[in-house]
């Protein structure tokens, strides 16, 4: 056991390291006890829990056996317990107990004593525990969490691995009597019965923005915990990026005993700096100042980025007044071995991996993320939809249903509160693909949720994922988009934009975008020519995946009625039910694999063609060193204007395109090693890149196994290409 001082040593420390928003804030992470079981008792304070794993958090148990394949990874109880001594200068302030996440049900106690309990499993929520605390002694903190398959909460499934644990931070949160208001009872007709929502405190909306001016509404949720009226002053103090002030707007209120109010400043700000995307993130900043008797009691910074979009059925979306197509990628949380248990600096380097390849719109699939991939997209100019876990279905029953939704409004206002005053955010996602097991119709769940977004938020717009592109919710939000996936699931890859125009004919004046679509690959895999694979085979060639994206992306570029596009998906992920591409448990459709060591072919193509800023030179499938022929096809993706090629020391010339492809055909290699090297020049300076191949003048060809044994196949290609297992020479 750790010594009553040890605990308060490290609590001190914490303490004088995070102060956030005005309130002291403390880091809880390290030195909890676990148990992946359930533990009928270990709740009370006596339980002995030192035969217990000492873990810290963010944690998962299904690190793991979450990423193993099988679907039978662990879906059940574990059991939390944190000792800690909270000194005794604290007693007489409010004192939260907040979790970052916790998936997917948690139930929470102090001291023996129930706190309560919160389902949902990527949102934060707290509680008051003032009243539980032993102050200046040890107090015990346990928490159960349960992933079950039985809880009834969005999402009840998907093509992903439901982590169960503490997955994000928890922390104290310490108040003065009166202060901004970090945990508010929403109850109105929306809300089926009231929700306890955590949150900021302060919403900062912003109307009628022009590069002449812009309206703000500052709303600041105040709470008085002391036993007589308060008069509160409530300042918002705006300042530019540098810190300068800019603009200070006042309110005062006067808080009745043990209660909460909300102050309403309102301002306009002249010929605003825009917040414009990748070309310019600029920021403002906002502090609120809550004064009593003149004394600052509590304060919060926020964000600020004004802008204004829109989104036309014809011609897209466009930002500040000017057109600005969303090209992008859709990105999970998650990494190897870590599961969804992961830090802000894992956050940061996989929007750094991503952002290489000049995309500049994410969307944050399929949950809240963690709070600061919303602050780190602020300050990088990307846009982002953010969404809540509503997939697949809304229940299996009307009786299910109603607690489902429930849950799924919960999950809403957790969202927008939360979020609502990051700038990166103009699009709030609605579901995704939620008639693929669709037992009750989920359109009246749908159409609540966007009430609950429009309740909040009348600014951005509300959207949603359709697997089916006619169905009738998919009408309900601001813009749609369709999850795509011609010549992998179904279709051919060419009918992606049929689909698209026939869709876009039919309805002329919905508003219609790309929020799927991609192919599965893995980087020990390879194959010429690139032919499909079976979808849920084992065999899923590099080179299907690179095709795959080359001609989506130059169908979407030929639409300028696509409002957005995001590929699917950032980085190869977990999924215990699949087994494909020899990765059982991946979903393997990434464009970096899992473990974020290795881009991807397909990486490097929308690099080239997003990528503006840094130039370079890739040789495609260099990966393929083994190769059954002498007779090769060499494929450069690049931003330069043009490439040359040398192999084995000989000069093959310089080619330039207009598609960011280089290619050479048919080339000869010499039976073993070839050294191949490709240069490209970007303003008089040279790109080079290299690759070593291996070629032998085999009698066998590249196995494909997907093509069924016994079947006659034709290849209708050139006479000079490689011939695939069952398939005949022209």
């Amino acid at each position: 056991m750790i010594s009553k001082q040890k605990f308060l040593f490290f609590f001190l420390f914490y303490f004088f390291l995070m102060p956030i928003s005005g309130k002291e804030s403390i880091i809880l992470n390290d030195s909890w006890m676990f148990c992946k079981t359930n533990q009928p008792d270990f709740y009370q304070m006596e339980f002995n829990d030192t035969s217990w794993e000492n873990i810290f958090l963010p944690h998962t148990w299904n690190a793991l056996d979450g990423q193993d394949g099988g679907n039978d990874y662990y879906r059940s109880i574990g059991c939390y317990r944190k000792h800690i001594v909270i000194p005794l200068n604290y007693k007489g302030k409010v004192i939260y107990l907040k979790f970052g996440a916790a998936n997917s049900f948690a139930t929470v106690y102090l001291n023996g004593q129930l706190v309560g309990s919160h389902t949902g499993g990527y949102s934060a929520f707290m509680f008051d525990i003032t009243d539980k605390i032993l102050f200046d002694q040890e107090n015990i903190i346990a928490v159960q969490v349960d992933n079950s398959s039985s809880i009834i909460c969005p999402p009840l499934s998907a093509d992903f691995t439901f982590y169960g644990g503490l997955t994000r931070n928890v922390e104290l949160v310490v108040a003065n009597p009166v202060h901004i208001n970090p945990n508010e009872y929403i109850s109105n007709d929306l809300t089926m019965g009231g929700i306890w929502v955590a949150q900021p405190g302060v919403i900062i909306k912003q109307t009628n923005v022009s590069e002449n001016s812009a309206d703000i509404n500052i709303l600041t949720k105040l709470r008085n915990t002391t036993l007589k009226t308060t008069s509160v002053l409530v300042e918002a103090v705006l300042k530019d990026a540098a810190g300068k002030v800019i603009k200070t707007f006042s309110d005062t209120k006067k808080i009745l005993a043990n209660d909460t109010s909300t102050s309403i400043i309102t301002g306009k700000i002249d010929h605003p700096h825009l917040w414009n995307g990748i070309y310019d993130p600029y920021l403002y900043k906002v502090e609120i100042m809550l004064k009593v008797n003149g004394e600052i009691v509590d304060n919060s910074l926020q964000p600020l980025g004004f802008r204004y979009f829109n989104v036309d059925p014809n011609n897209g979306f466009s930002l500040n007044g000017k057109p600005y197509p969303l090209r992008g990628i859709c990105l999970h949380e998650g990494k190897k071995d870590k599961g969804r248990a992961i830090s802000d600096a894992d956050r940061k380097e996989a929007i750094d991996l991503l952002r290489e390849t000049g995309c500049n719109y994410l969307r944050l699939a399929h949950y809240q993320h963690g709070d600061y991939t919303y602050r780190y997209l602020d300050s990088l100019g990307i846009i982002c939809w953010a969404e809540i876990p509503n997939v697949n279905s809304v229940g299996r029953s009307l009786e299910e249903n109603k607690v489902y939704r429930k849950n799924a409004v919960s999950q809403m206002y957790e969202l927008l509160r939360q979020q609502y005053n990051h700038p990166s955010i103009i699009f709030w996602g609605l579901s995704n693909e939620i008639y693929f097991k669709a037992s009750v119709d989920p359109l009246e769940t749908v159409r609540q949720l966007n009430k609950v977004v429009k309740s909040e938020d009348t600014y951005r717009f509300t959207t949603l994922a359709a697997m089916y592109p006619e169905k009738p919710a998919n009408w309900i939000p601001d813009v749609y988009s369709n999850n795509r996936y011609d010549g992998w699931y179904y279709n051919k890859i060419e009918d992606l934009g049929d689909v698209l125009d026939s869709l876009h004919a039919k309805y002329p004046k919905q508003r219609i975008g790309i929020s799927e679509y991609g192919a599965g690959a893995n980087v020990n895999h390879h194959a010429y020519p690139a032919l499909k694979p079976k979808t849920d085979g084992q065999f899923h060639p590099e080179e299907y995946q690179s095709l795959f994206h080359e001609e989506y992306l130059k169908m979407i570029n030929a639409r300028p009625y696509i409002w957005s596009s995001s590929l699917w998906v950032g980085f190869d992920f977990a999924c215990d039910s699949r087994n494909e591409g020899e990765q059982p448990g991946i979903n393997d459709k990434g464009l970096i694999t899992f473990d974020g060591m290795v881009k991807k072919d397909a990486f490097y193509w929308y690099k080239a063609n997003w990528n503006k800023n840094d130039p370079f030179v890739y040789i495609t499938s260099r990966r393929f060193t083994n190769r059954p022929s002498t007779l090769v096809t060499i494929k450069i993706y690049s931003n330069c204007p043009s490439v040359s090629l040398k192999v084995n020391g000989v000069d093959y010339g310089i080619k330039t395109s207009t598609n960011h492809i280089f290619l050479w055909e048919n080339l000869k290699m010499k039976e073993g090693e070839n050294f191949i090297e490709a240069s490209g020049w970007f303003n008089d300076v040279e790109y080079t890149d290299k690759v070593t191949w291996n070629c032998t003048n085999s009698s066998s060809i590249p196995t494909y196994p997907e093509v069924p044994s016994g079947n006659i196949q034709i290849n209708f290609e050139k006479t000079t290409s490689i011939t695939p297992n069952g398939y005949l020479k022209d």
